[in-house]
C-alpha cells in the first residue's frame, strides 16, 4: 500500500487543532496555511499539473481535504484552474516561468475569474472587457454589476501574500471584439489592491469550511501587455477558442468531482467506528453495539462499496479522459459522467451516515455536516451537476457522438441505461427538437436520472474488469438497482421484495470483512472524528470549554473530569467504560 505524502501532516498539530472556535477571519488564515503545507508535500512540478500525472490525480483523492475543504478548494483553484493554465501557455510565453513557479510553490494565492454574477453557465456572454489601449496596455473593466467576477477568493487574507489571478474578459481592439481571452495580474500585494480593483468578501456559504469568496470588480484597471495569454488575434472560431482557454475547467470536473471518493472513506469509516462503539441495552438488559442493527449496517455497507468500487470507475475514466486518441467530447463526457456518479453518492452518504451517528453526528468536530457542506459547493463549482447532465443528455440522443459499448451488456445496470435512454429517444421523436417546450418538459428533468444511470453501469464495468472483490460489486449494483426499483419491476418483472432482499444477502456477504475494508481504504490517519474511538472522545472532552466544578465521584469512565491537556495532547492512559444508553439515538 502506497503511503501518502500527507499522511503524517495530518496529524500533525497544523491539522488536529480545533478551528471551530476560532473566528472566521483566522480560520480562513489557517486553511490558506494547511493549503500551502499541503502544497509543499506534494510539490508539483510544471509536469505534474500540465501532463496531469498521477501525482496531480493523487491530490484531488486525498483524505486530508476532509479534515479541511477550504483548503482543498484553494489547492484546486492553485494547481488545476491557475497553474494548469499558465503551464499550458508557458512553451509561447517563456517570461511566465518564475511567476508559474512561485504558483506551484505556493508563494502567492492564485486565482481563477471565469464566471460572473449574471453569467455562469453561459459565461461565453461574459461581460467584462480587456481594451487595448494605444500604447499596448489594456484597460480592464467591469461595465456593469451583473459584469462582477463572482466567488473567486481574491481579498487579502494574509500580509505579504500576495494574490495573482488569471482573469477572463472580452476583448476589444479598435472598437472590434476579439473573442474571451485569459489575462493574469497581480490583484493585491497581501495589504493593498492593485489600482483599479475592488473587491467585496462575500458572507460564508454556511455549514462549509470558511472561504474569502468575493465578487470582484474591474474600474478601468491597467494591465501591461504581457497579461495577455495567447493571441491578441481574432479567432476565426470564438466558441471554440473561448472553450479551447477554459480547457482546465473540464480537468477540474473530474478533479473535484475525485473529492467526493475520499468523502466516502471517511465518512464510511467514522460511522463504523462510532456504531462499534455505542451500545444499547436490549429488552433482555444485553448490551449490543448499534452496528448490529440493520440500520445501521445497510448504509455504512452501501457507502463502503461504493467507495470501492467509484476508485475503480474513478481510474477508468481518468484514463479515458488522458487518452488523446478519445474524441475529446467524447472526453469532456466523461468527466461529466465522473462527476454526476460521484458527488451525489458522496453528498448521500455523509448525510445518511451524520444521521445514523445520532447528535453526534451534528458536530463539526465529527466531519459529517462540514463534508456534506463542502461537497455541495463541489456539485456547482466546474459546472453544476444538473446543468452539466442536460447538456450530456441532449448531445448524447442527438447523436453527436457516444460512449463505448458496455463490456457486460446482460448486466442489470447496462439494462437500466438502455432503457432510459430509449425511453428518451423516443421522447425526442415526439418532442419534435431539442429546444421545444415538450423537450424542456419531458427530457429536461429526467437527464440527470439518465447520466447517473450510465455512471453506474460505467463503474460497475470498470469494477468488474479490475476485479474488485465480488462482494463489494454485489450490494454497489444492488444498492444502485434501489434507486430506480420501479423501472426494474416494471420493465423487468422483479418484485420489490426480491429487489430487497438482493441488497440483503449482499450485506451479509460484505458485512465479515468490513474490518479488512477498512484498513486497506487506509484513512485512520485522517480522522479527526472524535467519536471513533474513547481515546480521542476524552481528549475532546478535555479540551472542551468548561464551567463550574464536578463531583469527585466523576473521577473515573466517561465521567472523568476535564484534563488539563488540549487537542495536540498525547492520549490520556486511562481506560474509559462504553458508553450506553436505553436508547440508541437511531
Amino acid at each position: 500500500m502506497t503511503r501518502r505524502p500527507t499522511q503524517e501532516l495530518a496529524q500533525s498539530v497544523l491539522f488536529t487543532q480545533r478551528a471551530d472556535g476560532l473566528s472566521i477571519s483566522d480560520r480562513t488564515k489557517l486553511s490558506y496555511e494547511r493549503a500551502r503545507a499541503i502544497g509543499k508535500a506534494y510539490a508539483l512540478t510544471v509536469e505534474d499539473v500540465l501532463f496531469l500525472s498521477p501525482k496531480f490525480w493523487d491530490l484531488h483523492t486525498d483524505p486530508i481535504a476532509c479534515i479541511d475543504g477550504a483548503a482543498a478548494t484553494l489547492l484546486t483553484i492553485q494547481y488545476n484552474l491557475c497553474a494548469g493554465t499558465l503551464a499550458t501557455y508557458l512553451p509561447k510565453q517563456p517570461s511566465l516561468a518564475p511567476l508559474l513557479q512561485r504558483v506551484l510553490d505556493f508563494e502567492v494565492s492564485a486565482q481563477y475569474c471565469l464566471t460572473e454574477i449574471g453569467h455562469g453557465l453561459d459565461v461565453i456572454h461574459m461581460e467584462t472587457t480587456a481594451t487595448l489601449l494605444p500604447d499596448g496596455w489594456f484597460d480592464i473593466h467591469t461595465p456593469i454589476e451583473r459584469a462582477a467576477k463572482y466567488m473567486p477568493p481574491t481579498s487579502p487574507v494574509v500580509p505579504g501574500f500576495s494574490c495573482i489571478s488569471i482573469v477572463f474578459a472580452r476583448t476589444i481592439v479598435g472598437g472590434e471584439d476579439h473573442g474571451i481571452k485569459p489575462y493574469v495580474f497581480q490583484l493585491h500585494d497581501g495589504q493593498s489592491m492593485t489600482p483599479g480593483v475592488k473587491v467585496k468578501v462575500l458572507p460564508p456559504r454556511g455549514g462549509s469550511r470558511p472561504v474569502n469568496h468575493c465578487l470582484t470588480y474591474f474600474n478601468h484597471a491597467r494591465i501591461p501587455p504581457t497579461a495577455l495569454l495567447g493571441s491578441i488575434k481574432k479567432p476565426r472560431n470564438p466558441r471554440a477558442s473561448f472553450f479551447s482557454n477554459i480547457y482546465r475547467v473540464a480537468v477540474g470536473t473530474i478533479a473535484l468531482g475525485s473529492l467526493g471518493l475520499p468523502s466516502l472513506q471517511v465518512a464510511s469509516y467514522i460511522a463504523t467506528r462510532y456504531s462499534q462503539r455505542r451500545h444499547v441495552i436490549d429488552a433482555n438488559g444485553i448490551s449490543k453495539p448499534i452496528i448490529s442493527f440493520q440500520t445501521q449496517k445497510q448504509p455504512i455497507l452501501v457507502a463502503l462499496a461504493h467507495a470501492f468500487v467509484l476508485e475503480a470507475m474513478h481510474k477508468q475514466t481518468v484514463a479515458w479522459f488522458m487518452d488523446p486518441a478519445i474524441d475529446p467530447r467524447v472526453r469532456h463526457a466523461v468527466a461529466t459522467v465522473h462527476k454526476v456518479a460521484l458527488i451525489p453518492t458522496a453528498q448521500a452518504a455523509n448525510l445518511t451516515l451524520g444521521d445514523r451517528c445520532g447528535a453526534q453526528g451534528l458536530f463539526e468536530a465529527n466531519q459529517f455536516p462540514a463534508v456534506h457542506s463542502d461537497i455541495r459547493g463541489i456539485a456547482i463549482a466546474e459546472g453544476d451537476l444538473l446543468g452539466i447532465s442536460i447538456r450530456l443528455t441532449s448531445e448524447l440522443l442527438l447523436g453527436r457522438y457516444a460512449f463505448e459499448p458496455p463490456r457486460y451488456p446482460d448486466s442489470l445496470l447496462a439494462q437500466h441505461e438502455k432503457g432510459l435512454f430509449s425511453e428518451l429517444r423516443a421522447s425526442l421523436a415526439s418532442a419534435g427538437s431539442h429546444r421545444s417546450e415538450r423537450y424542456n418538459r419531458e427530457i429536461l428533468p429526467r437527464s440527470l436520472p439518465l447520466i447517473q444511470a450510465i455512471g453506474h453501469r460505467i463503474s460497475y464495468d470498470a469494477a468488474r474488469t479490475m476485479h474488485v472483490d465480488g462482494p463489494l460489486l454485489d450490494l454497489f449494483e444492488a444498492a444502485s438497482v434501489l434507486q430506480d426499483e420501479a423501472w426494474y419491476v416494471e420493465r423487468l418483472g422483479m418484485t420489490r421484495t426480491e429487489l430487497r432482499e438482493r441488497e440483503a444477502r449482499a450485506i451479509e456477504a460484505v458485512f465479515p470483512h468490513l474490518e479488512e475494508y477498512l484498513t486497506r481504504m487506509d484513512v485512520e490517519a485522517y480522522i479527526v472524528a472524535p467519536i471513533v474511538s474513547d481515546e480521542k472522545w476524552k481528549q475532546f472532552v478535555s479540551g472542551l470549554q468548561t464551567f463550574g466544578e464536578t463531583s469527585s465521584a466523576w473521577s473515573s469512565g466517561i465521567f472523568r473530569p476535564p484534563l488539563k491537556s488540549n487537542l495536540n495532547t498525547s492520549p490520556t492512559s486511562l481506560q474509559a467504560e462504553p458508553q450506553r444508553s436505553v436508547r440508541s439515538m437511531l
